[in-house]
């Protein structure tokens, strides 16, 4: 942000800047999986089917977390600059997203841990038909956990109406998210990038 803010107001935030910026913060993402150690107590394929399934929405949602975090969307330049490289139609979910992500680190982390571990198949509509996790009581058991200690948390920090409000305006959140993975599946770009990063984290889980 502050190399992009110290150039001239027309070089700022342009289509190879803010590519590099996705590419990066999607391989950083890596270590929500590599680092759980739920995540690496589940089989091979069962690991492999989840970051297949997950890994648009997980990713998408730390970039935009980390976007909210360091003041890029408050730069119009850079919505500009993403109406360019993704779609017209991802603006709007985008500025819904933007609105939705006022959560403090640690009860993100928490919500990227839930949905890492998620059983649902999402609106992004595959040729490919879907293939059944091994050990769906394991994954769900892990989920439960995980919500437990983000509804413990937010309890514990704030209220019981508090905790409620922030769970709602999570989900909101993650649908804004979900609207926009299923306008960018045709960006291919995106679709490459991920494709990249899911295959390069299954081999650093098979490798270790």
């Amino acid at each position: 942000m502050l190399e992009q803010n110290n150039l001239p107001l027309k070089l700022r935030f342009k289509q190879g800047s803010i590519l590099n910026f996705v590419g990066m913060i999607l391989d950083k993402c890596q270590s929500l999986y590599t680092n759980n150690q739920d995540f690496l107590s589940l089989s091979a394929d069962d690991r492999s089917i989840l970051l297949h399934n997950l890994f648009k929405h997980t990713g998408s949602l730390c970039a935009n977390f980390i976007g909210y975090k360091i003041h890029l969307f408050d730069c119009p330049a850079y919505f500009s600059t993403l109406e360019i490289i993704t779609h017209p139609d991802v603006l709007p979910a985008a500025k819904r997203i933007a609105k939705r992500l006022n959560f403090d680190i640690i009860i993100m982390k928490l919500f990227l841990a839930i949905l890492s571990f998620s059983t649902t198949r999402y609106t992004v509509y595959l040729k490919t038909s879907p293939d059944n996790l091994s050990n769906i009581k394991q994954i769900l058991r892990i989920q439960d956990i995980y919500i437990e200690m983000a509804w413990r948390y937010l309890v514990y920090r704030c209220n019981f109406e508090q905790a409620v409000i922030c769970f709602s305006d999570l989900i909101r959140g993650y649908f804004a998210v979900d609207e926009a993975v299923v306008k960018t599946q045709e960006v291919q770009w995106l679709t490459d990038t991920i494709s990249s990063v899911v295959t390069q984290t299954e081999q650093t889980l098979t490798l270790n």
